[in-house]
């Protein structure tokens, strides 16, 4: 399994993220390899099914959380649209082998429909902004948003992570099914924390723009738009109890460390992701 001090804000080696490297291993169907077989004679109960319906959904979004970042500035800097390019390629094959573990669920058919009226909250209401405004804004900001997207992309693979060590710990059946996927996250991880590194430490309005993002985000990224009971039950299973709220506390020591962001902003963070 893999080590939860796996996914740190340390940035890797002197050489740097290969991102070619990347995208020649990016990992393609999982079918193949899934251990499906005991879950199908044990099967999840309905509040882990649904996780894995969450997370399923928040993979499936990634065109559309793309979509928002390419109206911008990040789309003229080739080292991160190649990188998107294989992150998008790995993250619909992990939606993919999630929906084979629905598939193979029978508490799958008696969820609760994800759809519902979004919670509204204020302090979110920039994300509700459309590609067209996205773009003015974007025009306006200038390159250090790409400061921006690549933390925000961070924090939010640290969210999601936690959310599939929670899934991990149900069985060894589906540990073996979930490991690879946190090494395929984790590989997401190191370019993000690199380029956020770089980035943020190099410029004070990167910084400046970047915790403004940070405090006014829905996590994880795209919750905005989704039922208020999907995210109030993803809050509750992966940050609610003290394990959880553990999970919520190494969350904002990473982004705490990230250069000038501070405890401030990590602290709004965490107390956005707790039920």
């Amino acid at each position: 399994m893999y080590s939860q001090d796996e996914a740190t804000t340390t940035p890797p080696g002197t050489a740097g993220f290969d991102v070619r490297e990347f995208a020649r291993t990016a990992h393609g169907s999982h079918r193949g390899r899934l251990g499906l077989g005991p879950l199908a004679e044990e099967p999840l109960d309905a509040a882990s099914v649904r996780l894995v319906r969450a997370l399923r959904d928040m993979e499936r979004a990634t065109l559309h959380r793309v979509r928002n970042l390419l109206v911008t500035a990040t789309h003229k800097d080739a080292r991160v649209t190649a990188f998107l390019t294989t992150w998008i390629f790995e993250r619909f094959w992990v939606a993919d082998a999630l929906d084979a573990v629905l598939e193979v669920s029978p508490a799958a058919h008696g969820l609760p429909s994800p759809a519902g009226r979004a919670r509204w909250a204020p302090a979110e209401r920039r994300e509700r902004r459309g590609p067209i405004r996205r773009s003015l804004i974007a025009g306006v900001t200038g390159t250090e948003i790409v400061a921006e997207h690549v933390t925000t992309g961070l924090v939010d693979e640290w969210i999601t992570t936690a959310a599939y060590r929670r899934l991990a710990g149900i069985s060894p059946a589906m540990a073996s099914i979930i490991d690879p996927v946190v090494g395929i996250k984790q590989r997401h991880i190191d370019f993000l924390a690199e380029e956020s590194h770089l980035r943020l430490g190099r410029s004070v309005r990167a910084q400046r723009i970047t915790r403004r993002a940070l405090r006014h985000s829905a996590w994880p990224l795209g919750s905005v738009g989704r039922a208020a009971h999907e995210r109030a039950f993803f809050e509750r299973h992966v940050f609610g109890d003290p394990d959880g709220r553990a999970e919520a506390a190494r969350v904002r020591a990473m982004v705490a460390a990230l250069p000038g962001i501070g405890p401030g902003v990590a602290s709004t963070v965490e107390s956005r992701l707790l039920p």
